[in-house]
């Protein structure tokens, strides 16, 4: 008997297995009665009531459709308030007397309920643009507090370079990164001494692990090769442009979860800042680290993870005035957080349509007296197991076996019925052997891959498109049921016609010992690893309800496909008033078939329904 499955299931379980109610899941949380829910100011709204207000309210609206994005502005203001508070203390801590400053970057979500609430949230949070669109919309947003900090980014052209003057001309506070010789001819070329901010964006020679530690370092598209700042900086001087560069800037990475490759980051920029100073910058006062803060999708760092990113930075810093005797000031610090600022704030919330099995029902006896027979003979074979490895093997045996000569249509069915009896036969087995670890990619690929479908009232490649381009992870977790042991494992797919249309992983959190579904599948791990199958309470009340997909907040608006023509999910406002209570929404409904159709040419064609589905009968 597999003790692990047998013994009674908690809420708490839950919790452990799903990653909520901790860490960037800390809005999470599962009601007793097994809802999720959200959690801010300690008042709780569960989704099963935001579904019914919204058909209450809104199914009749046009572009309503039963999933749809859930935005939530005040978390952005937390985790500003939440990196501002970790920068204090680790300052405070190392008696660093440096200055703090951060900035946002637009690209990682344009969307007016992104960026209007991160200039809410901080009177002193800069903007920094990467194109000539988004510093006119920063130009816009700003336009009543042009002391806010101002850095441009990107590739630069004339006219890029004209708009940049004509802000600094009307009272904005720019800051202009250098990324080239050639860029730095033609900022000096139309640029005057006087008004000219410059910041040295700079290739960090150093290897930092990471998600997208391929586009860092000496390859990276971004910044000046170390030859590039040699000769920008014989051109500053020859010039007199030296005293206008007051920043140097660089970026280790996106999503950067190693704290140690943080220090020294934090000494190679000190180093470099040191060094330029003394070759004439008398007028460098700044350290601009760029982005790198991690968000943690799987719930399985640091709970102090912002502030240890904090204090590793300012003592790389320290180590590297330290290396120098201290002959030049503390710099003020900089970052361009933005994956950290605003990936809580967004949820996609989809129905679940239908549930399809791989196997067939097993209740009934194969006719066949041979596939019968050699059914009996591994289901002996796995009872005497005594390795998982020996599992594997069987494994490997029965569906070679069970592959070889079968023509027609009740072949076929027999042989699949006797599949999933012998691969339930083999997780039950494999569940009862007691062992602490195991060889999770091996196990996957064999008998605990999700056995059942779920198809799901979205895109994948709209919603959480950096799941197909980079295999990004995102939290999956059913609305409903969770005071449960899982009954099973499911694959979450959409409506598109294309195979990467799926999100399936599962992050097992760490545990001492593996908690097991009712059938006998692992969905917490010791050590914690990536694994496959979304666990659910129960199989047929799926299509009831809804998963949400969590910490899309960040890059997933800005970079969303409309493949197959289904365009974007209606938008959802939620916040928690002053009062306590409650406030949904409605921003604005699915993209219609008419406009998705417009976008690639067609006129006169559709009707302003959305393309998606109307939802299970």
């Amino acid at each position: 008997m597999n003790i692990v499955s047998e013994e009674k299931w908690s809420v708490e379980q839950s919790r452990l297995v799903y990653g909520v109610g901790r860490k960037d899941l800390h809005f999470l949380d599962i009601t007793e009665e097994g809802e999720l829910c959200i959690r801010l100011r300690d008042q709780t709204i569960t989704f099963r009531e935001i579904l019914e207000r919204l058909e209450k309210k809104n199914g009749h609206t046009a572009g309503y459709t039963s999933s749809f994005t859930l935005r939530i502005p005040q978390l952005i203001a937390m985790q500003i308030k939440k990196i501002r508070s970790a920068f204090k203390k680790a300052m405070r801590n190392l008696d660093y007397t440096g200055e703090f400053r951060v900035v946002f970057p637009v690209k990682v979500n344009q969307r007016s309920d992104c960026v209007i609430p991160v200039v809410k949230s901080d009177r002193d949070y800069g903007m920094e643009a990467g194109t000539k669109t988004e510093l006119l919309l920063i130009k816009s947003v700003l336009q009543d507090e042009r002391q806010r900090q101002i850095v441009c980014n990107g590739a630069k052209d004339p006219e890029y370079l004209e708009l940049i003057l004509r802000c600094i001309n009307e009272g904005y506070n720019m800051s202009v990164s250098v990324e080239s010789l050639h860029e730095a001819k033609m900022i000096i070329d139309m640029f005057p001494v006087e008004k000219t901010n410059l910041v040295l964006r700079i290739k960090p020679y150093l290897s930092v692990e990471g998600h997208w530690s391929h586009s860092t370092g000496r390859d990276s598209k971004f910044g000046l090769s170390i030859h590039d700042l040699h000769d920008v900086l014989d051109l500053l001087n020859e010039k007199g442009f030296t005293s206008t560069v007051r920043t140097i800037l660089a970026h280790a990475g996106s999503q950067i979860e190693d704290l140690d490759a943080f220090k020294r980051f934090g000494r190679f920029m000190t180093n470099l800042y040191v060094e330029l100073r003394q070759r004439g910058l008398s007028e460098l006062r700044t350290i601009d680290f760029g982005g790198g803060l991690a968000i943690d999708y799987q719930s399985s760092l640091p709970d102090d993870f912002v502030y240890q990113y904090a204090r590793m930075l300012i003592e790389g810093v320290i180590a590297g005035l330290e290396d120098h005797k201290r002959r030049y000031p503390p710099p003020d610090i900089m970052i361009e957080s933005g994956r950290g600022v605003t990936a809580l704030a967004s949820l996609v919330v989809v129905k679940a349509l239908e549930v399809r099995s791989v196997f067939p029902p097993s209740d009934r006896e194969c006719s066949n007296d041979t596939i019968l027979r050699e059914e009996a003979v591994f289901k002996e074979r796995i009872n005497g197991a005594k390795t998982l490895d020996d599992l594997v093997d069987i494994s490997n045996e029965f569906h070679e076996r069970f592959s070889q000569d079968l023509i027609g249509l009740d072949p076929i069915l027999e042989r699949e019925r006797v599949t999933g009896r012998l691969e339930r036969a083999l997780r039950a087995k494999a569940s009862s052997m007691g062992l602490r670890s195991f060889d999770s990619e091996k196990l996957e690929r064999s008998f605990w891959h999700p056995e059942h479908v779920v198809i799901g009232n979205f895109s994948v490649f709209n919603s959480i498109a950096d799941h197909v381009l980079v295999s990004q992870h995102f939290p999956v977790i059913p609305i409903h049921d969770l005071h449960l042991r899982p009954e099973t494992t499911v694959r979450l797919v959409d409506i598109t016609c294309d195979s990467d249309g799926e999100i399936s992983q599962f992050y097992l959190q760490d545990s001492e010992r593996p908690l097991f579904t009712r059938d006998n599948r692992p969905v917490t791990m010791p050590g914690g690893k990536m694994g496959h199958g979304i666990p659910v309470g129960i199989l047929e009340r799926v299509v009831d309800g809804c998963f949400v997909l969590a910490l899309t907040g960040a890059y997933q608006d800005a970079i969303e496909m409309d493949h197959n023509l289904l365009g974007d999910l209606p938008d959802v406002e939620l916040i928690l008033q002053d009062d306590d209570q409650w406030h949904l929404r409605w921003v604005t409904g699915a993209e219609s078939i008419r406009h998705l159709l417009e976008d690639v040419g067609y006129q006169n064609l559709g009707n302003d329904e959305d393309p998606y589905m109307n939802g299970a009968e």
